[in-house]
C-alpha cells in the first residue's frame, strides 16, 4: 500500500568520501578532471564586417582575421575589384566587391617614381614633395569616395548589409569609407593601425601635447629643444591644414548625403572614443597604441569589443 509520502535522504559529500578508500577518491577526482577537460570552452561568435585598405596596411589585418576566425567569427570582406593583395576568395572570409575606377597602385606608383627623382634634402625639395602629396591624396580619397557613393546607390548591396545583421565593423581608419559605412548601419567601430587620413590618430584620440609628442615625418624625439618644438608644431599645422581642406572636402557630399545631421572624419574617430566608455579603455588608451604598435585596438561602445572579439 502506496502512500503520498516523500521521504528525503540527505548525504554529504564528506560522508561519501568516507567509506571510500583513498584510490577512489583520486580515481573519481581524475575523472571529473577529465570530463571538465573535454569539454570545449564557449565560443561567443560574431558577424563581422571588415572595411580594410589595399598594400601594406592589409597585412595587419590579415592577422587579426586569421586570429578571428579560428573563434568562430563570421568574416565579411569589403575589397576593391582591382585589389594588390586582398583575394576575392579566401578560407578566412566571404567578400563583397565594389568597382573602384583606378587602380591605387598606379597612383602611389606615380607618386613614388616622383618622390624619387628628388635629389638632397633640400627645402625646395620638401616643399615639392608638399605640393606633390597634396595633390595626389585627394585624387586617391576621391576615388574612394566615388566608389563609396555607388555603393550607398546600390539599393541590393545596402539591404544585404543591413539585413546581415553585423555586430560591428572593423576598418582600417587610413581610408574613411569603412567609417561613414559603419555611422549609416548604426554599428560600432573597431578600428585597426594607428594612421588616419591625416596622419597619427594618436594626435585626434588622445592628449598629445607637441612639446614632448613628434608629428610624424617631422624626424624629432620625445625630447626636443624650443626650435625643434617651433618644428614640431609647423608640422602638425601642415596636418591640420591637409585634413580640413585638402582631405575633408572629399567626404563632405558623402556625409552630407547619406548620414543624417551631415558628419566629419574626425568626429567619426572620436565619437566611438568618447562615448559611453569605462575607465579602464580611456586610462589604458595611450598603452594600447605603445604596446600593439601597428594593431592598435580601439575601445568602442558598450567596452566589450575588446572581449567580444579576442
Amino acid at each position: 500500500m502506496f502512500t503520498d509520502k516523500v521521504i528525503y535522504v540527505f548525504i554529504s559529500l564528506p560522508d561519501i568520501l568516507g567509506t571510500m578508500s583513498l584510490h577512489c577518491v583520486c580515481g573519481v577526482f581524475v575523472f571529473l578532471s577529465l570530463c571538465l577537460i573535454s569539454i570545449p570552452p564557449r565560443c561567443h561568435g560574431g558577424n563581422v564586417l571588415v572595411f580594410p585598405f589595399d598594400g601594406s596596411h592589409w597585412i595587419n589585418m590579415k592577422i587579426l582575421l586569421e586570429e578571428l576566425d579560428p573563434r568562430g567569427h563570421n568574416l565579411t570582406v569589403i575589397r576593391e575589384d582591382n585589389s594588390w593583395y586582398i583575394p576575392e576568395k579566401s578560407p578566412l572570409y566571404t567578400s563583397i566587391t565594389f568597382d573602384l575606377k583606378e587602380g591605387l597602385e598606379d597612383i602611389f606608383d606615380a607618386f613614388v617614381q616622383e618622390h624619387m627623382k628628388r635629389e638632397g634634402a633640400s627645402r625646395l625639395t620638401f616643399f615639392k614633395d608638399t605640393l606633390h602629396l597634396f595633390s595626389m591624396l585627394p585624387h586617391a580619397h576621391s576615388l574612394w569616395t566615388d566608389a563609396t557613393i555607388k555603393m550607398f546607390e546600390d539599393q541590393n548591396m545596402m539591404n544585404s548589409l543591413k539585413n546581415s545583421n553585423y555586430d560591428l565593423v572593423l576598418t582600417d581608419p587610413a581610408v574613411a569609407p569603412g567609417l561613414v559605412l559603419a555611422k549609416y548601419l548604426k554599428l560600432p567601430v573597431v578600428l585597426n593601425v594607428r594612421w588616419i587620413t591625416s596622419g597619427d590618430g594618436h594626435f585626434v584620440l588622445a592628449p598629445s601635447p607637441l612639446s614632448y609628442i613628434p608629428v610624424p615625418g617631422s624626424g624629432l624625439t620625445d625630447k626636443m629643444n624650443f626650435i625643434q618644438r617651433v618644428k614640431n608644431m609647423l608640422f602638425h599645422s601642415i596636418i591640420l591644414f591637409q585634413q580640413k581642406f585638402v582631405l575633408g572636402p572629399c567626404y563632405e557630399t558623402l556625409c552630407n548625403k547619406y548620414i543624417e545631421g551631415g558628419c566629419d572624419i574626425i568626429s567619426l574617430l572620436q565619437e566611438d572614443s568618447s562615448a559611453n566608455q569605462p575607465s579602464l579603455c580611456q586610462q589604458t588608451w595611450r598603452t594600447l597604441f605603445k604596446v600593439l604598435g601597428s594593431v592598435a585596438i580601439l575601445c568602442s561602445k558598450g567596452g566589450s569589443r575588446l572581449n567580444f572579439l579576442f
